[in-house]
């Protein structure tokens, strides 16, 4: 005799932070990595640019991982999700850090080089 029970599906938790279309989820992350620096070049001062966008960037990439950690998204699951946003985010803010002056960054918290 066949047993009653059949195929069940594999049920796969899938989330709102998991966009299906690779095209859509590649420029949603592009323009949410690229618009605050694009911002912060436009509106901050030329000679802090790079350290307040670093920092920006830094800031909304823990932001991002703290919703990530607090939505329980799964950071295994296949395609991008806000853990790859984050580390997006925390990529640029390091890059524009390590590319930064530093006594543009001290000139960003308002402190001036003394010698």
């Amino acid at each position: 005799m066949m047993s009653l029970s059949g195929f069940e599906p594999v049920r796969r938790d899938a989330t709102a932070s998991e966009v299906r279309d690779s095209r859509t989820r590649l420029k949603v992350l592009f323009v949410l990595g690229a618009l605050p620096a694009a911002l912060i070049a436009l509106l901050a001062p030329k000679a802090i640019a790079l350290p307040a966008a670093s920092l920006v960037s830094i800031v909304l990439a823990f932001a991002v991982a703290f919703y990530a950690y607090r939505a329980r998204v799964n950071y295994r699951s296949q395609g991008l999700t806000f853990w790859d946003l984050a580390g997006m985010l925390a990529f640029i803010g390091f890059g524009a850090g390590a590319m930064s002056e530093p006594l543009a960054a001290l000139e960003l918290f308002g402190m001036t080089a003394t010698r």
